[in-house]
């Protein structure tokens, strides 16, 4: 029983864990990842971001 169990759970954790990575990788989410890539290059966002620390 207790076996059974634990297979159930490994089988509901791994399809999970699969759908976040599908979720991640899929080409909908590409426009998301390069704004996020272009974040530390913009020095607008730079200068708004050291004015909030100062």
């Amino acid at each position: 029983m207790s076996g059974t169990v634990h297979g159930i759970w490994t089988l509901v954790v791994m399809i999970s864990m699969l759908g976040v990575f599908a979720w991640a990788w899929s080409s909908r989410r590409e426009a998301d990842f390069k704004e996020a890539a272009r974040l530390a290059l913009d020095e607008n966002n730079l200068n708004a971001e050291q004015e909030k620390s100062a």
